[in-house]
């Protein structure tokens, strides 16, 4: 599997959760397997702490020379803990811009098919010199403070319509809407998307 191939399944993944949303204001992302259950606050706080416990635990088992293990065809293990960290950090910033009633002053692009290879490109080269410790203590400490938003935002803010950055062209009358919440919850599907790939690499 190369770098582009993770990228369209991705992106797929990502433009049928974008096209979705709002389907059903009561239920959780239904392409995440969430069984219909209500997105409540203790839910997202779990999935978010599912995700830092599972990322720990890898931690705890990698070391350097297994990080260096190629997870794409150029991408490594070490990369995509950097990737991850990368939308963690990303999912954060959104969040607070949101909730501070703030506008983006950038935009996403997730182009069809292909998926936001401009933006992860960019993000990877700002952490290369981020040792592997470091960027899963990104990852940890941008989760932790989204768990931390999840208890603290007002119900309108995080079970209410967002307009986010991403956009399917680049244009700003096409960025995406969705709740604050389902945004969430797909983002740790994303997160465990990429975990799995790690631990299908790993000897």
């Amino acid at each position: 599997m190369n770098e582009l191939d993770v990228e369209r399944a991705l992106v797929e993944e990502w433009q049928a959760f974008a096209d979705a949303a709002g389907a059903d204001r009561d239920l959780a992302v239904t392409i995440v397997q969430t069984h219909g259950n209500r997105t409540t606050r203790p839910l997202l706080w779990a999935e978010l702490e599912d995700i830092r416990l599972a990322f720990a635990d890898l931690r705890a088992s990698l070391d350097e020379p297994g990080a260096g293990t190629l997870a794409t065809t150029r991408w490594t293990v070490k990369d995509l803990v950097g990737h991850v960290a990368s939308w963690a950090t990303e999912l954060q910033r959104q969040i607070e811009t949101i909730a501070a009633h703030e506008e983006f002053d950038y935009l996403i692009t997730f182009t069809p098919r292909v998926g936001p290879t401009e933006w992860n490109a960019r993000e990877l080269e700002r952490r290369a010199s981020m040792s592997l410790a470091e960027r899963f203590r990104e990852l940890d400490d941008a989760t932790a403070r989204t768990q931390e938003l999840v208890l603290s935002l007002p119900d309108d803010v995080l079970f209410g319509d967002a307009l986010l950055p991403q956009t399917a062209d680049g244009r700003q009358e096409t960025r995406w809407r969705t709740r604050l919440a389902d945004f969430i919850v797909m983002a740790c599907a994303h997160y465990r998307y990429h975990l799995h790939r790690i631990h299908d690499v790993l000897p």
